[in-house]
């Protein structure tokens, strides 16, 4: 990585947060400390699951676990705090408290801003969800955005498609989604763009679901094909759902399996599914909801779906209470419609915006550029605090 160790005058890092689990916040946070371990500043870590299914970690993250947890604080510390916002809280033993976070609305919920202030500094990955944080009350300058640095090494090989799928139709196009079945995460607006979209020789849906104790696959599959027959001007396309969790070095079949990703979300502090589906070369149809603008920003990179701000329905606050009195991106289900048949009807224009889309998130999460952003802040913040030794990151 071409950074130095920190030396014996450089303050401390520890590592508190989210780092165990399937979710996509908990691969951020090995991620964001394999690099912090990888350029040489030696975290230590107090550690977290978020979910109680296995995360798929990779033997190296698990390796860096072990070594991060094995080494105590430091006193005089920098922590950075890999949570979700309602759980950050300083570290009393910390010269100064960075934050690494996501939210998935246009701002935050009350008193959050007052809480996240007591932070030197908060690491957002977009400048949508970086606008959403400073609506919500924390103080503009302490808030930096930096792309996540995502494992791409996985996704950036040829891989062998993923045979637990059914089997390949000649000639039909397969879409892939993938989320928690959430209103969050747009079904109930994809699966009918899906059905006027795309007539049944065509395409096929691909919809890969989060397991969970309370979601029956094969019903969940009959809901979907309803709703889909329903909307169809004629025979309706097909659609499979699936819920296997799959390891994190799998993943990769997954993608190779499909001919593109869409993503009808209606917020996302990230989207990692877009992402890696983009590092696969795969063309994207997402929406424009936080994050994914910043890696869908136009129409070389992908198929953008319009969104316009809304309240969040009462159902979805039911579901998630975090986002009640919150705004969100409401996808447009016409453009939705639009943008799934160019990607359908064009494979070669929709091949080559997937591989501009790759090239595209490679320069945006490169590790040393990702690092050396991320080092910027962890001087300043060391140098804003009560002792001039700063964090040898370069």
């Amino acid at each position: 990585m071409n950074h130095a160790p920190a030396d014996d005058h450089t303050p401390p890092l520890h590592f508190r947060g989210v780092v165990l689990g399937p979710s996509g916040f908990a691969a951020q946070g090995r991620e964001w400390l394999s690099l912090l371990d990888a350029i040489g500043l030696a975290p230590s870590l107090h550690g977290a699951r978020l979910g109680a299914l296995d995360g798929g970690e990779t033997a190296d993250e698990r390796a860096c676990i072990t070594r991060a947890a094995a080494r105590a604080p430091g006193r005089g510390r920098v922590t950075v705090h890999h949570v979700l916002p309602p759980h950050f809280a300083p570290d009393p033993g910390a010269l100064a408290d960075v934050v690494v976070t996501v939210f998935e609305t246009t701002s935050l919920p009350q008193g959050w801003g007052g809480q996240l202030a007591r932070a030197a500094a908060l690491v957002v990955p977009a400048p949508e969800i970086a606008a959403a944080f400073v609506a919500g009350g924390v103080p503009e300058q302490r808030v930096h955005s930096i792309a996540p640095p995502v494992a791409t090494a996985p996704f950036l090989r040829p891989a062998t498609p993923w045979a637990a799928l059914p089997p390949r139709r000649p000639g039909v196009r397969r879409l892939l989604t993938v989320g928690d079945w959430s209103l969050r995460k747009g079904f109930d607006v994809l699966l009918p763009a899906f059905a006027r979209a795309c007539r049944q020789d065509e395409a096929e849906l691909i919809v890969k679901v989060v397991p969970r104790a309370d979601l029956d696959r094969q019903e969940l599959e009959r809901h979907c094909r309803r709703v889909v027959q329903r909307c169809a001007a004629g025979p309706a396309p097909q659609v499979h759902v699936v819920d296997a969790l799959l390891p994190a070095d799998q993943l990769p079949q997954l993608y190779a399996a499909c001919d593109a990703l869409v993503l009808a979300s209606r917020g996302e502090g990230w989207g990692r599914p877009v992402h890696e589906a983009l590092l696969c070369g795969l063309p994207v149809v997402a929406t424009d909801a936080g994050a994914l603008a910043t890696l869908l920003p136009d129409e070389r990179v992908g198929f953008p779906v319009a969104t316009r701000r809304a309240p969040v329905s009462a159902a979805a606050a039911h579901e998630t209470p975090v986002f009640a009195g919150q705004q969100w991106w409401e996808p447009d289900p016409d453009d939705l419609t639009r943008q799934l048949q160019r990607c359908v009807r064009d494979p070669d224009e929709a091949a080559a915006r997937g591989r501009r889309g790759r090239e595209h998130v490679l320069a945006l999460c490169e590790p040393q550029r990702v690092a050396a952003q991320f080092c910027r802040v962890l001087d300043a913040v060391a140098r804003a605090s009560s002792r001039p030794e700063v964090l040898s990151c370069r």
